[in-house]
């Protein structure tokens, strides 16, 4: 508002200053609302720009953390490995089967390795000296004059 557009509203001199007077205090009045309103403003501008740094540094922290599983998963994974080697070594299995092993701790390791020991630990009987009577064979005889001669040649 402005002195001449009360003067051109036909307004008195006296009358335009009691107008213009109030308000000049009615201006005061709000200006300490506009400085705070102002200042929340720039208040709101800073904590976007720290929630945005903020959402950058959890994004980053994420990956990092995403990261680390996937190495604690592998650790463990080479952990296991190395559990299963070790016992099929201790129980005698071939190191070919301790991949083949099954169990989630030592206990369980252990006593599938003795299992799969029984199996392949097992000793085979030899086969017995083959006993059947000859077949009708023109040359069991030369057969048999041969291994003569090889038992005495030994």
């Amino acid at each position: 508002m402005n002195r001449e557009f009360l003067k051109e509203l036909g307004l008195e001199d006296e009358a335009i200053e009691k107008i213009m007077k109030e308000h000049g205090k009615t201006i005061q009045e709000l200006k300490p609302a506009k400085e705070e309103l102002e200042g929340l403003q720039s208040e709101k501008s800073n904590l976007e720009n720290q929630l945005s740094e903020l959402q950058k540094t959890l994004e980053s922290n994420q990956e990092k953390l995403n990261s680390v599983d996937e190495l604690e998963k592998q650790v463990k994974t080479y952990k296991l490995k190395n559990l299963k080697t070790s016992i099929a070594n201790k129980v005698g299995i071939p190191l070919d089967l301790a991949d083949r092993l099954n169990g989630e701790n030592e206990e369980e390791l252990k006593a599938d390795a003795e299992k799969i020991a029984g199996f392949v630990n097992k000793k085979q009987p030899l086969p017995m000296k083959h006993t059947e009577p000859p077949v009708d064979d023109e040359d069991a005889e030369l057969k048999k004059m041969l291994g003569n001669l090889t038992k005495q040649g030994e």
